[in-house]
């Protein structure tokens, strides 16, 4: 069951981040559908800042977990 609990942990940070990577394009394409393709380049810039912000906070976590984990597989 520990070995299930820290891969599913990965899993979600993974899943969190195609999430919220994913949301943003498919906002952007929406615009582009409706109005035009000049209009949505600010929220395609934005959306670029979003996605390495995710990225950051992905690796952190992620650094953060196997930190944590090798930390607790160390005998004393």
């Amino acid at each position: 069951f520990h070995l299930i609990s820290e891969l599913s942990r990965t899993v979600a940070l993974a899943l969190r981040l195609f999430g919220n990577m994913m949301s943003g394009h498919m906002v952007v394409i929406l615009l582009v559908a409706l109005v035009g393709p000049l209009v949505p380049i600010p929220l395609m810039a934005l959306d670029l800042l979003i996605g390495f912000l995710q990225a950051y906070i992905f690796t952190a976590l992620a650094a953060v977990f196997i930190g944590a984990g090798l930390e607790a597989s160390e005998p004393v």
